[in-house]
C-alpha cells in the first residue's frame, strides 16, 4: 500500500494557520491595549476627581474659618470703638492727624485698618450708617428729587427718571390710581409681580430695586450693597440718625446733593480715597471751597450708627470671607445690649 502525497484541492498550507494565529495575537494585543487606556483613563478621573474634592474642602473649611475669624474680628472693632469713644469725645471725622496718633483711633470715617487677630492680619472698614437717601417715609420720591441734578444735560435719563419717580410713589401710597407714567396692582401683575406694589412705607431699603428702571440709575457697591439708600431701621429699634456721612456717600449721591460736575465729583473722591488709604486729611487736598460745600450737603460728625467691614482669610492664598454688620454702638452698654441692622456674611 503506498501512500499519496497528494494534497486536497484548495489546500494553501501552513503559511495560512500562522496568518490566522498571527491575525487572532494581534485582536488580542488591541484588546488588551484598549484595557489598559480605559483603566488608565478611570484612573485618571478618580485622581481629579480626589484632587477637586480635596480643594473643594480645602476651600469649604477656608471658608467656614474666615467667617468665625470675621464674626470675631467684628466683635472686637467694637469694643475698640467704645474705647476710642470714650477716650477722644470729639467725633469730627476727616481732620484727625492720623500720624500724630500715638494710638489707632477707630472712627467711622471710611480709613483702612489691619488688626492682628490672634496673629492673623485682617482688613477692617468702618462706616457711618447714617448715610445715602432716606426712604423710609410715605412718600420716599421727594428724598430723591435732587438726584434729577445729575441729568441736567440728557433730556431723555430726565423723563426716564421722571417715569421712575411716578412708580416709586405708586408703589409706597395707599391708593390704586397710578400716577401720569406710574404701576399700580394691575401694572405689577403684569409682570409677574404679584402681589405688588405694597402701597405703604417700605420694610427693606432694597424693596427699591422692585421698582422698574431701578438699575437704569443706582447700582449696588462692590459688595452688593445699595449704600445709596440708608438702612430701613425695623419698627422696635432706634431710627438711625438723620445726618448723611460724607465717608459713606457714593459719587452719584455727591453729585446729586453738591451740583457737582463729574470731574469735581471725581476729584472729591480722589481726596477721600487719600484719606482713606494714606490718611491725608481733606483740608490738606481739596479747595477749601469745595470742601464748604461739602461740609454743607454732608455730615462730618459720628452719628452713633456703624457699618463694620471686615475682610479676614486664614492666610496667604486662602479663602477670604467679607462680613458686613450695621449696629448703633454707644459709650455705655445697657439692656438690650447691641442689635444688629444688618448681618451679610459674603
Amino acid at each position: 500500500m503506498t501512500t499519496s502525497n497528494k494534497k486536497p484541492a484548495g489546500w494553501l498550507g501552513t503559511p495560512v494557520i500562522l496568518k490566522s494565529l498571527r491575525d487572532e495575537r494581534g485582536a488580542a494585543l488591541i484588546a488588551v491595549l484598549c484595557f489598559v487606556v480605559l483603566v488608565a483613563l478611570l484612573t485618571a478621573s478618580a485622581v481629579t476627581l480626589s484632587q477637586v474634592g480635596s480643594y473643594t474642602s480645602r476651600t469649604f473649611a477656608d471658608r467656614s474659618i474666615s467667617a468665625y475669624i470675621s464674626e470675631g474680628a467684628a466683635a472686637r472693632v467694637q469694643w475698640l470703638v467704645i474705647a476710642d469713644k470714650k477716650k477722644f469725645t470729639s467725633r469730627i471725622l476727616g481732620e484727625t492727624e492720623y500720624a500724630a496718633e500715638v494710638q489707632e483711633r477707630f472712627m467711622a470715617d471710611g480709613v483702612q485698618h489691619k488688626i492682628d487677630y490672634y496673629g492673623i492680619e485682617i482688613d477692617v472698614m468702618i462706616n457711618d450708617m447714617a448715610s445715602g437717601y432716606d426712604i423710609s417715609d410715605d412718600n420716599p420720591s421727594r428724598q430723591l428729587e435732587s438726584f434729577k441734578n445729575m441729568f441736567y444735560d440728557n433730556d431723555e435719563m430726565q423723563k426716564d427718571f421722571n417715569v421712575f419717580i411716578d412708580c416709586l410713589k405708586d408703589y409706597t401710597d395707599a391708593d390704586d390710581f397710578p400716577q401720569l407714567n406710574g404701576k399700580e396692582r394691575t401694572d405689577y401683575e403684569r409682570l409677574g409681580l404679584y402681589p405688588l406694589p405694597r402701597n405703604g412705607k417700605m420694610q427693606f431699603r432694597e424693596e427699591i430695586m422692585l421698582i422698574p428702571d431701578f438699575d437704569k440709575f443706582f447700582q449696588p457697591d462692590m459688595f452688593g450693597r445699595l449704600t445709596s439708600f440708608k438702612i430701613i431701621s425695623p419698627p422696635t429699634m432706634p431710627r438711625i440718625g438723620q445726618g448723611n456721612s460724607f465717608f459713606s456717600a457714593s459719587k452719584d449721591v455727591i453729585m446729586s446733593k453738591c451740583s457737582f460736575s463729574s470731574v469735581q465729583a471725581d476729584k472729591v473722591m480722589e481726596a477721600r480715597n487719600q484719606w482713606i488709604n494714606e490718611r491725608i486729611p481733606l483740608n490738606q487736598t481739596l479747595d477749601l471751597g469745595i470742601l464748604g460745600t461739602l461740609k454743607g450737603a454732608f455730615s462730618f460728625n459720628e452719628s452713633g450708627f456703624f457699618t463694620i467691614i471686615v475682610n479676614a482669610s486664614p492666610g496667604q492664598g486662602r479663602a477670604k470671607r467679607v462680613l458686613a454688620v450695621s449696629m448703633q454702638i454707644p459709650t455705655n452698654i445697657t439692656l438690650p445690649g447691641i442689635r444688629y441692622y444688618e448681618w451679610i456674611l459674603y
